[in-house]
């Protein structure tokens, strides 16, 4: 019952606010671990509007989480599209991290600690993207 007044509500409003609330809800699930769920409510933000830099980062956080990099940096590279976001910059470091391009992290990183410079997540980002970089070489 309070699922249907709920969606009738949301029915009501503008697309866009509508895919900001329901990515509100699927971040409070993926912040869970309910990746599944948020993967969900990411995908009805995005049916809301896919304007949402917001539900375009979310999802590619789920992405990135679920292991399907190509899909994660499309998303995130999508919600930078719409809105320079930290969620979205900090995927991509990570991402470029894993696949050991980390001056191409930094950089990412560099946009994220632009828009919050007291994020602790792009800050300690940042540390791994360093010592990555100033790690010794085990080429000749």
């Amino acid at each position: 019952m309070i699922d249907q007044v709920e969606a009738a509500h949301l029915a009501t409003i503008p697309p866009l606010e509508r895919a900001a609330r329901l990515s509100r809800s699927a971040r409070e699930k993926l912040d869970r671990g309910l990746l599944l769920e948020a993967e969900r409510g990411y995908q009805a933000a995005l049916t809301a509007s896919d304007l949402s830099a917001e539900a375009h980062a979310g999802m590619a956080q789920v992405r990135e989480r679920a292991g399907d990099t190509d899909a994660a940096r499309f998303e995130a590279q999508a919600a930078l599209e719409r809105q320079p976001n930290l969620e979205a910059y900090l995927v991509l470091a990570r991402l470029d991290l894993a696949a050991n391009q980390p001056y191409k992290a930094r950089d990412e990183d560099d946009q994220a600690i632009k828009l919050d410079g007291t994020n602790k997540a792009a800050k300690e980002l940042r540390k791994a993207i360093d010592a990555r970089i100033e790690a010794p070489s085990d080429k000749p």
